[in-house]
């Protein structure tokens, strides 16, 4: 709970100063090697922590633009809006984490467990 706390904070933060989409993969690693316990853990807070930031604020952003921009991007490849939203927060989840993953794979590799 503590980790997917730390990367929603982290990712959050971020993007609110720099706006950048690759900052929440680099937040749930860095947040991932401080605090991972488990791979499984790890990619959940990941995957829940960067999606959950980053879907709401595309729901913001979506809504601060009266859904014009979403609406024209679903017409243009002929989908709901609802299904390019979706699109986006699975990729936003999948790459957060996989970054967690990795972060906790790269502590597990460096920062062996004690006897």
């Amino acid at each position: 709970m503590l980790l997917f706390i730390t990367i929603a904070l982290l990712v959050f933060i971020t993007q609110s100063l720099f706006s950048s989409w690759w900052l929440l993969a680099l937040d749930a690693f860095v947040g991932a090697v401080l605090l991972g316990r488990s791979a499984g853990g790890a990619f959940l807070a990941g995957f829940f922590g960067a999606g959950l930031v980053w879907g709401g604020y595309a729901f913001f952003l979506n809504q601060r633009n009266e859904g014009l921009l979403l609406g024209r991007i679903a017409e243009l490849f002929n989908l709901p809006t609802w299904g390019i939203f979706a699109i986006t927060l699975g990729i936003a989840a999948l790459v957060g984490g996989l970054a967690a993953w990795s972060g906790y794979s790269f502590r597990a590799l460096w920062w062996k467990k004690p006897d």
